[in-house]
């Protein structure tokens, strides 16, 4: 896994590069971010832009694009997309804060709500994608037991809970339950 991640952050820090991107050595407190949305040809929010910067100086340090789950019918509010960046919480553990980007709720025939996940690679200093996070339903992370839950709706009596832990540096599902609800 040590060498996905290497090769994620290779590939972020490349593509980084071919936007003109320049990294700088800084440490993971030095980031602050700023999120912007992009219309459709119907008028539509439909895209989140996240782009990160160090305290060291204005240029680009970190830059993300991608679909909302669900378009909206009108951009956030300033405040309102702050909330879309939680960089406070340590989804991997290693008590270093990484990042959360909401990329939106999924409200038909059930309700989820999807993040993209990054971790911070401290030896790399620089923010690496974690695969598969923005498939993870309603996740919900536990400081405590160092697991990652997702709950979703997976039928029409079922709920189904996933519970995730990094095994060798990748996030695998290490249980899964499934509730039945209704008239019994």
């Amino acid at each position: 896994m040590r060498r996905l991640l290497a090769i994620l952050t290779l590939c972020c820090c490349l593509q980084l590069n071919a936007q003109g991107i320049r990294q700088e050595t800084c440490g993971r407190e030095d980031y602050r971010f700023n999120v912007s949305f992009g219309t459709d040809n119907e008028g539509y929010i439909g895209v989140i832009y996240v782009k990160g910067y160090t305290a060291t100086g204005d240029s680009l340090a970190f830059a993300f694009e991608h679909e909302l789950v669900e378009r909206l019918a009108e951009e956030p509010s300033p405040e309102e997309a702050a909330n879309y960046v939680d960089d406070k919480t340590d989804i991997n553990f290693d008590g270093i804060p990484d990042l959360q980007i909401y990329i939106g709720l999924n409200a038909v025939g059930r309700v989820s709500e999807y993040y993209a996940g990054f971790v911070w690679d401290d030896e790399d200093k620089c923010f690496a994608m974690v695969p598969g996070y923005d498939e993870i339903s309603n996740p919900i992370v536990h400081p405590d037991t160092k697991t990652i839950t997702s709950t979703a709706r997976t039928d029409a009596v079922e709920i189904t809970t996933w519970t995730m832990a990094w095994v060798g540096g990748q996030l695998e599902i290490i249980d899964e339950t499934t509730d039945t609800f209704g008239d019994e």
